[in-house]
């Protein structure tokens, strides 16, 4: 059975949307926002909040970012100490405030020999499951550079292999190279993981990714985990398997054998409410913004609420903004699974 994967956001994939998608029924694997490894290590007061384990802990992945093997090494030790499956080594972020700092896709772009010493440091620390996040490259990769990459992460204890099949630049107008991750599913098959990551959206684009990729063993899914929580409950029910929600005011069945459905502006509010008690003041709005710019593509007059939640100045004023549009569109409120 392919693995279904909540996706690694920053400022997103933290315990509040962890919950919600829990609430739907949940997924087999969340990976957790990157964590920086320095910053981790000096216990400041957000540091506990990237660490929140309290729901679906025996899921967690604890996703590791930073530029040195020393901190990368002693961090992973300390979040394996918290249970969850595993640590994530991010190689694979290619935003400019990350790899020019010499994190994420940089360790991809490093003298091998770096990168090589840094996995073994953070696998001596690791007891559980040891995974990497990364991309195709740099611009100017090669096939062979690619793919000696992956053997050589495999060989330093790598056991699951999250491939986005694009290069360092490549946006997501430019299509995935789902080929690449095939070829490597193919090459470790039964011995690594290995699992797609990139353009997943709906039930069609999950058929399309598997009919190119049919060796991989999970599919990771991360924007339309926030703009649809229930993204994975969907594709469930799409391969044959029941959906079985926890107690969730958000999820509801009119009667038996009827659709359920998803009650749009139940969930904007629990998202809100979960900042209340799974994030520090000092973030509720940041991630609030950053929550409703993907989740408002839900809606008809998407731009215009988007806009409005943007604005909103407390959490209050986000309940009350959120609210009154379903007041004025009341055919959004409710979407079938």
């Amino acid at each position: 059975m392919i693995k279904l994967i909540a996706g690694p956001m920053a400022t997103l994939s933290h315990q509040g949307l962890r919950k919600i998608i829990e609430g739907f029924g949940g997924c087999d694997e969340y990976y957790t926002e990157m964590i920086n490894a320095a910053s981790f290590l000096t216990h400041g007061k957000f540091e506990s909040f990237y660490a929140l384990n309290e729901t679906a802990a025996d899921k967690i992945v604890w996703q590791l970012t930073g530029k040195d093997s020393t901190p990368m090494a002693e961090a992973a030790g300390e979040l394996c100490a918290l249970g969850g499956i595993g640590i994530d080594i991010n190689m694979g972020c290619s935003a400019p405030e990350i790899y020019k700092t010499g994190a994420g896709i940089s360790w991809m772009i490093r003298p091998r020999e770096e990168t090589r010493d840094m996995i073994c440091a953070v696998r001596s620390k690791v007891k559980s499951r040891l995974s990497a996040k990364i991309r195709l490259g740099d611009e100017d990769f090669t096939d062979e550079g690619f793919y000696s990459f992956c053997r050589m992460l495999y060989d330093c204890g790598i056991e699951q292999l999250v491939i986005h099949p694009r290069t360092k630049k490549e946006k997501l107008a430019r299509p995935p190279r789902y080929f690449y991750v095939e070829n490597v599913a193919r090459e470790f098959l039964g011995k690594m993981n290995v699992v797609l990551n990139g353009n997943v959206k709906d039930v069609p684009s999950f058929n399309a990714a598997l009919a190119a990729t049919p060796t991989v063993s999970g599919v990771m899914i991360a924007r339309m985990s926030a703009q649809k929580p229930w993204i994975f409950a969907r594709l469930k029910s799409a391969m044959g398997e029941g959906v079985s929600p926890e107690q969730n005011s958000a999820f509801v069945q009119s009667a038996e054998n009827a659709p359920f459905k998803i009650d749009r502006l139940a969930v904007g509010l629990e998202y809100i409410q979960n900042l209340r008690t799974d994030q520090p003041p000092e973030f509720w709005l940041t991630r609030m913004q950053r929550f409703f710019a993907y989740y408002c593509d839900n809606f008809s007059y998407g731009h215009y609420i988007k806009s409005k939640m943007l604005n909103c100045k407390t959490l209050e004023d986000a309940e009350r903004t959120f609210t009154s549009y379903f007041d004025e569109v009341k055919d959004d409120r409710w979407e079938n699974l």
